[in-house]
């Protein structure tokens, strides 16, 4: 099943929401992974490109706001060497959804960055429920748009490594009594990867007993999982994470530096 068809059979479990729109004007072309060998391991964190994971609460199924957000995040850092921890809220005010909280894509959360802007969390607080949109012209940075990946997972490590963390969607299922270590290759057939229900961001990968695995950051809070982080078999599309794959754009900051590259640590 590909993306699009995926698209329309998502479930309202974990944080998304069934929806006919997307921003057209800001998707850009897909993006080309690299040319070059794929590097045996990465891990963005050690370049300090990552901010701490982040708590949506039972009440609210901020996944996909808290993801996309953290993608943004992470190539600014990447890009300009600022790293922000950036307004959620705002994201899920400024929406324009109708119930925010009951979910959204990816596309929603970088729409409304590429429209309005977003401002810092310190500014703009989460509050684990939908407001009233407090947009000003004060934002912090916004960004030039989104792109989707591929979904061959050799090509996707490739990008992570070249370009950053990217935000996937998957299927939840094995997340919910999750502790520590990998979620295997055997694991994952108890997870159906056409039903995608969550948003997460993958911050790199590596290797652990010959079993390759992506290292993803959740929502759920720094008490969960591995520091708020899972680690999940590579190679097998487990658990659907690599069926519906997604990046924002950057190209100048505020004060017009232009973007650089950095490299992923190992």
């Amino acid at each position: 099943m590909g993306p699009a068809a995926l698209r329309a059979t998502v479930l309202l479990l974990l944080g998304l929401r069934v929806s006919a729109t997307a921003p057209p004007e800001t998707a850009e072309p897909r993006l080309v992974p690299p040319r070059k060998s794929v590097p045996p391991s990465c891990d963005w964190r050690k370049a300090r490109a990552v901010t701490p994971p982040g708590d949506q609460g039972d009440r609210c199924r901020a996944c996909w706001a808290f993801a996309s957000v953290a993608n943004v995040e992470s190539l600014w850092f990447i890009h300009f060497k600022k790293l922000y921890k950036l307004s959620v809220q705002e994201v899920l005010d400024c929406s324009g959804l109708k119930d925010a909280c009951a979910g959204g894509y990816p596309w929603d959360a970088f729409g409304t960055i590429y429209t309005v802007g977003v401002t810092t969390a310190a500014h703009y607080p989460y509050q684990a429920r939908q407001g009233q949109c407090r947009w000003n012209q004060n934002y912090v940075l916004r960004i030039h748009g989104f792109q989707t990946l591929p979904s061959n997972e050799t090509e996707l490590a490739a990008l992570v490594a070249k370009r950053g963390p990217i935000t996937v969607i998957m299927n939840a299922r094995l997340l919910q009594n999750y502790r520590s270590g990998i979620i295997t290759r055997h694991l994952s057939h108890n997870c159906n990867p056409d039903l995608l229900d969550h948003v997460v961001l993958i911050v790199g990968y590596g290797q652990e007993n010959k079993i390759p695995y992506w290292i993803v950051k959740n929502s759920y809070g720094l008490d969960w999982g591995e520091k708020g982080y899972f680690r999940i078999y590579r190679g097998g599309n487990a658990c659907g994470i690599a069926e519906v794959s997604l990046t924002s754009t950057v190209g100048q900051d505020g004060a017009g530096g232009r973007a650089h590259r950095a490299r992923c640590p190992a």
